[in-house]
């Protein structure tokens, strides 16, 4: 009969060799010491290059907003992207900053780490696959959208849907003193490349402007026949002229209609020739695990000497005031750690502070009052 017995092995019989630490008074006052020794320089440097940085943050939204920007404060969301509601935003430079300059725009009161928030969006939507209307429930209510189109009330999918997408900050900024700000280059490649891509069908391609420089292409060859998968040329919309670039392109999307695209239901911040693939959206699906955090929106890429004025114009959009929130403009450089943050170099020397006071403590206790290692009389047995 086979004994269930485990073999006779150092490992089975639990006898292999094993090392305990003794935690002996040398050993705690030396593993303080050096943890406070290592900390408070690391801390010293980390505070340093915080302070090397270069920053200004103007609030021109929300509770407590300065009076001066009151013409960019907005009680309700910007739906019809009235462009003729504008204000400034101006910063006057008292330390030399060096480039590239990092434009952001600040939110609080914004809670973009929320579970229902987070899973409201489908990846396979935003990498370009086709989805069924039934597989959206995630999106759920935001997977479609109700218009009317010539009194008739129709249903239209949302792509990209959810939560995370239909509520891209969709205020638009802009330079308007010497500098220019580089809006590309600010979303991760990663992201660029591999999470975000427009619809299968989905085609674009610059175009020659027509001599009316009101969008649309001149140069009729481009345009093609219905059904020949070339480019639509037509009066269906399809023409469009970036008021950024003055480039003009035709594009064309596939069940435009009955799909809402993400450049439809932003189109002062979304340019139909590059759908998701737009930077500011990119930037905005990542989201914050703060009610209060930074997205770029923009870069700078030259110095800023001491005296210069930055101006900003910006077009109010995004409503804060429905959750109670601030929005803010920021400018600033960055260390080889990141931006502005004090806190993580504080916490440093502060931990290593604690630690070598306490090998201080333990120290003298121990060179007053020695305690004798193994003393029976500290040990407390069980009475029967």
């Amino acid at each position: 009969m086979n004994s269930r017995r485990p073999a006779d092995t150092p490992f089975k019989q639990q006898r292999l060799n094993a090392w305990q630490p003794i935690l002996t008074p040398t050993w705690v006052i030396g593993t303080f010491l050096i943890i406070g020794l290592i900390f408070i320089p690391i801390g010293l440097s980390l505070l340093s290059q915080s302070d090397s940085v270069v920053e200004y943050t103007k609030q021109y939204d929300g509770a407590g907003t300065d009076a001066s920007f009151s013409s960019c404060q907005i009680t309700a969301t910007n739906d019809g992207y009235d462009n003729s509601k504008t204000c400034t935003v101006s910063f006057t430079v008292t330390e030399k900053m060096e480039k590239p300059v990092y434009v952001y725009y600040e939110l609080t009161n914004f809670y973009q780490n929320h579970r229902k928030y987070v899973k409201s969006l489908s990846f396979k939507q935003l990498r370009g696959e086709t989805v069924a209307a039934s597989d959206l429930t995630d999106c759920s209510p935001l997977d479609s959208i109700t218009k009317d189109v010539s009194g008739i009330s129709t249903k239209f999918t949302l792509n990209p849907c959810g939560l995370v997408a239909n509520s891209l900050f969709n205020d638009v900024i802009s330079v308007t003193t010497s500098q220019t700000m580089d809006e590309t280059g600010i979303a991760w490649d990663s992201d660029v490349n591999e999470k975000f891509d427009n619809p299968e069908d989905f085609k674009s391609a610059t175009c020659t402007c027509d001599s009316s420089a009101t969008g649309g292409c001149a140069n009729a060859e481009f345009c093609g026949t219905a059904g020949d998968g070339a480019y639509s040329c037509g009066t269906d919309g399809v023409q469009y002229k970036d008021p950024s670039t003055n480039i003009c392109y035709a594009y064309q999307y596939p069940d435009d209609d009955t799909v809402q695209y993400l450049y439809e239901s932003y189109p002062m911040t979304v340019g139909p020739q590059e759908g998701v693939k737009n930077e500011h959206f990119i930037v905005w699906m990542r989201t914050a695990g703060l009610p209060k955090f930074r997205k770029l929106y923009g870069i700078i890429d030259e110095d800023l000497a001491v005296g210069d004025t930055v101006d900003f114009q910006v077009q109010p959009n995004f409503n804060v005031m429905g959750f109670s929130g601030t929005k803010s403009l920021v400018i600033s450089t960055v260390s080889w750690f990141g931006g502005k943050n004090p806190f993580l170099g504080q916490s440093y020397i502060v931990v290593g502070a604690i630690c070598i006071a306490a090998a201080l403590i333990f120290g003298v206790k121990h060179m007053v009052r020695p305690r004798k290692l193994g003393d029976t009389r500290y040990l407390v047995w069980k009475e029967a």
